[in-house]
């Protein structure tokens, strides 16, 4: 890879970076144990299922960097399990939202 592509994918990394930092900074300004209580309880698991996500993804992308084969690493299990559990917050919130439409 020549020099300048590796700039340019650097720079592309870190406006990614600000992005989610920016998009995180409203929740990581308070404790998560602040924020959880004012929440309801498919907005904490919502949450709570971002969290882990993101903090799998950055080490999937931590290994990544490093060589490290990622995709036969304990953590690829771990980004499934969070998605089903994704999965499942939004067949419930679905399944919420059409119970509420008849009320």
């Amino acid at each position: 890879m020549s020099e300048q592509k590796l700039s340019k994918h650097v720079d592309q990394f870190t406006l990614a970076v600000d992005q989610v930092q920016r998009a995180l900074e409203p929740i990581l300004k308070q404790p998560l144990s602040e924020v959880l209580p004012k929440l309801s309880t498919i907005q904490r698991c919502e949450l709570e299922a971002l969290v882990a996500y993101s903090i799998d993804t950055l080490f999937w992308i931590y290994l990544k960097i490093n060589g490290v084969p990622a995709k036969e690493h304990p953590v690829m299990k771990e980004l499934q399990r969070v998605q089903r559990y994704i999965a499942k917050i939004n067949a419930a919130k679905n399944t919420q939202s059409t119970g509420n439409d008849g009320n």
